[in-house]
């Protein structure tokens, strides 16, 4: 089982981590968010957005 937390970012490019809203998942398929980016200066060392530019909800693997 892996936990997820959710990341937006805006059409500015700003990015917000939406701490409160942890789940779980059973499934390994991330679809449709397949696009990796890496992040720095936030727990999570990665995140996998729907949309690979512009505004888009993300995922990360959750680092506890």
């Amino acid at each position: 089982m892996v936990q997820y937390v959710p990341y937006i970012r805006t059409a500015e490019g700003q990015i917000e981590r939406i701490a409160h809203a942890i789940f779980k998942t059973t499934g390994e398929s991330r679809d449709p968010y397949v696009h990796e980016e890496s992040l720095v200066g936030w727990p999570e060392s990665k995140v996998f957005w729907a949309k690979s530019v512009g505004p888009s909800l993300g995922i990360a693997p959750f680092n506890f």
